[in-house]
């Protein structure tokens, strides 16, 4: 028997307040738990790109996401007959955009059936099978060969993982030499006092099944210990102004909180209210970062 929505928020409710070892002992249930409640109500309100963009006057939140992934796609210098892997595709809405626009072949890896399986669904109805593939999968134990990729990219997705340290090193594993790695990360700021990091960052974590956060400062460790050479971590043009994605999201969460009293929207609201908090107060960070697995493309 299926257990009610309540009782599932209950159970995630209580794997999520457990903190930092807790949730990271038992992230394939956090996270699977999480998006099984969520997913539906963020394909209503956000799309099927569940990532930030900032806001430009004039544009919509479509275009704002798609401009983000298109700004990656170019970066990366994503062409016709490169292989790529995103990390994290959720219901494949960047794999699909970003597969369409640079004739790569994408394919995404996500934790959550239910995303897998959604994504499959919109490659068949936008005739995108040919062009992607969607992996069930485990982000710190990727279901791939060596040197798989030319590109690793995701969009702040690496944040639901346990062990961050190896997610990395999956990456540069899976890269063949010379390979790029690129994305957006949910980040805490660096030298947060451990009043900030229980009043800001950790009720983020809660609401969004997260394990833990690192910051940039450790974004940039993790890439070095992984054996990657030229890090960046942090590039204004990159990552944008996203003070009016602050404004849309608080519009979101007013919306939210006059449509129903169901709790997976009221939980969402919370959410969304933690995050912009923990964001205006600077606590919060996305940020931009890429780095280069070492040696010669195709040795």
């Amino acid at each position: 028997m299926t257990e009610s929505t309540e009782v599932a928020l209950d159970r995630y409710r209580q794997l999520a307040a457990g903190g930092d070892c807790a949730r990271s002992g038992h992230y394939r249930d956090l996270v699977t738990s999480y998006y099984d409640l969520v997913t539906d109500l963020y394909l209503e309100g956000w799309g099927a790109s569940h990532h930030f963009a900032p806001l430009k006057p004039g544009d919509s939140h479509v275009e704002a996401l798609a401009a983000r992934q298109k700004f990656l796609a170019d970066r990366a210098g994503l062409r016709p007959g490169m292989k790529v892997l995103d990390v994290g595709s959720g219901v494949g809405g960047p794999a699909l955009n970003i597969a369409g626009i640079s004739g790569a072949h994408v394919t995404g890896l996500d934790l959550t059936p239910v995303r897998v399986e959604h994504a499959r669904r919109r490659a068949r109805d936008l005739g995108l099978q040919e062009r992607t593939t969607f992996v069930d999968g485990d982000a710190m134990h990727m279901p791939f060969a060596d040197a798989s990729f030319d590109v690793v990219y995701a969009f702040e997705a690496i944040c639901h993982a346990a062990d961050k340290d190896r997610t990395h090193a999956e990456i540069a594993r899976v890269l063949t030499p010379g390979g790029l790695s690129i994305g957006y990360e949910w980040l805490a700021d660096d030298g947060l006092t451990t009043e900030e990091i229980h009043r800001l960052i950790e009720p983020v974590c809660r609401y969004y099944a997260l394990p833990h956060l690192t910051t940039p400062g450790g974004l940039a460790g993790q890439l070095r210990r992984a054996g990657f050479t030229d890090v960046v971590v942090g590039d204004a043009e990159a990552t944008g102004d996203l003070t009016s994605t602050w404004d849309y999201l608080d519009t979101l969460a007013d919306l939210g909180e006059q449509l129903d009293d169901s709790p997976v929207r009221q939980f969402m609201v919370q959410g969304a209210r933690a995050l912009t908090r923990a964001a205006r107060e600077g606590a919060f960070l996305i940020e931009f970062w890429e780095a280069r697995r070492p040696g010669t493309p195709g040795a």
